[in-house]
């Protein structure tokens, strides 16, 4: 595929993902059906990342900072993001919020290439 394809999945993926979180946040708890959705959407977000990385010629393995840092942000927000949800609802709309720091942060490093 195309660079734009890959980049088209990911920030899509991306968009959707937190479209979704933004909702059970906001409620306070999470359905299943959007427990399986936000988990699809990580592995889209995952494989449109890593087309991202190869369109761009980085090598396995051989990673620069900035992908290791998005790749442990990205970590962190899908690892604990229903979490959070599930057992400390009342911390959802904080913790939301700091995910989109966090996804600030990860878009900031991947435009600018922090190394």
């Amino acid at each position: 595929m195309e660079y734009g394809a890959y980049k088209i999945i990911h920030v899509v993926s991306i968009v959707l993902f937190f479209s979704i979180y933004g909702m059970a946040a906001s409620r306070g708890s999470v359905k299943k059906i959007e427990t399986i959705v936000t988990g699809i959407l990580l592995v889209l977000i995952l494989v449109g990342g890593f087309g991202l990385m190869a369109r761009l010629g980085i090598p396995h393995g051989d990673w620069p900072l900035w992908i290791k840092a998005k790749f442990a942000i990205w970590f962190i927000i899908g690892a604990t993001g229903h979490l959070v949800l599930k057992r400390f609802p009342q911390f959802a709309m904080k913790y939301f919020w700091i995910s989109v720091g966090l996804l600030t942060l990860a878009s900031y490093m991947a435009n600018y290439k922090i190394n």
